[in-house]
């Protein structure tokens, strides 16, 4: 009996090297799934972050097609007048002639 055993070492080594070749592409599919799940949560933040974009953006579609709220951008943001209207704008607003250095008369001098 004992000489069966020392006869098939080559089937000890191939269930061996079977063994090891399950082992590592077991362990190698595990390595992927992990990669996956990674992108799966990558691709997750990036939807949502643009389903937020879509939302700012179609709040501000909305906005947009406000006629008075155009007129408010057009006022605000590009100085635009209604026909017949008149800015003022003031040379030197009152609280910045507090921070103006007094003016003392000079004479000329040839």
């Amino acid at each position: 009996m004992g000489s069966k055993r020392s006869k098939k070492p080559w089937l000890k080594i191939l269930l061996l090297g079977v063994f090891l070749y399950l082992f590592f592409s077991f362990f190698r599919l595990v390595l992927g799934l992990q990669q996956i799940n990674g992108e799966i949560r990558e691709y997750r933040l990036q939807k949502e972050a643009l389903l937020a974009e879509r939302e700012r953006l179609q709040e501000e579609l909305r906005r947009l097609q406000d006629e008075s709220y155009i007129e408010k951008l057009a006022r605000e943001q590009l100085g635009l007048l209604k026909p017949g209207e008149v800015m003022i704008v003031p040379a030197v607003p009152e609280e910045a002639k507090l921070y103006l250095p007094p003016s003392s008369p000079r004479e000329f001098k040839d």
